[in-house]
């Protein structure tokens, strides 16, 4: 089951469901890839049991669910995905504090992990170069901007093209998505043995083709923080 875009958010005990801190950090990683609760509950420092707990009351709530199932040693390990990139309540749930608050902290903690991204990123990421100073390696900044909500929503929709275009998505980011698309192909009862021939040299072709460009490519971490604000602009101190 792919990740949806948008997921309406229907009854309160959703909204409470996602409100708590806890578990919009699970929710947030979860929105990017798929996770077992021992492994989300590594990288949040909690208990296995605490976050099992957590688990259950967002798959209780249809705001997560259980992609696929591993065996190891034994043990089934259950990988959990959001349902969603995107949370948004019904009009009847509307105004909701709480949600305004957990959009917030949303923000909030995308700027604690990309603090850490800097901290931790090696020196070379940083590194003036006076050879090409017509090529970027990197950009820092910020603008305060004016435009209408229709432009504002255009931006973000040439700006996911844009991500298309000129990057490749990271691999542990892909994973799901191409086990998504084996477990497709093999239910339509498409047989690897029964493609024609030449079907196969072009695939073979394009692996070679996006095998050397994978070969070039660079890793790049990417932050994008944009809201409405009104207020003055605040000078860097």
């Amino acid at each position: 089951m792919t990740v949806t875009s948008v997921y309406k958010i229907q009854t309160h005990e959703q909204l409470k469901a996602i409100a708590d801190p806890l578990r919009t950090k699970m929710l947030m990683n979860l929105v990017k890839q798929e996770y077992t609760g021992q492994q989300l509950a590594e990288m949040l420092g909690i208990t296995r049991n605490n976050i099992y707990f957590h688990l259950k009351e967002l798959e209780k709530h249809q705001v997560i669910h259980v992609v696929r199932k591993e065996e190891k040693n034994g043990i089934v390990q259950k990988y959990y995905r959001a349902v969603a990139s995107r949370f948004i309540p019904e009009d009847h749930l509307l105004p909701s504090m709480d949600l305004i608050e957990t959009s917030r902290q949303v923000f909030m903690e995308t700027v604690e992990v990309t603090r850490t991204k800097v901290e931790r990123a090696p020196a070379e990421s940083f590194a003036l170069d006076s050879s090409n100073l017509d090529q970027r390696k990197n950009i820092a900044a910020t603008y305060q901007l004016q435009a209408s909500e229709k432009n504002f929503h255009n931006f973000v929709e040439e700006f996911k093209l844009l991500l298309d275009k000129h990057f490749t998505k990271h691999e542990k980011y892909d994973e799901h998505e191409k086990s998504v698309k084996q477990e497709k192909n093999q239910n339509n009862g498409i047989n690897e043995g029964n493609k024609d021939q030449n079907c196969k040299q072009d695939e073979r072709k394009q692996h070679a083709k996006q095998t050397e460009e994978t070969q070039e490519q660079k890793s790049y971490y990417l932050s994008l923080i944009a809201f409405q604000d009104d207020s003055e602009d605040i000078a860097i101190q």
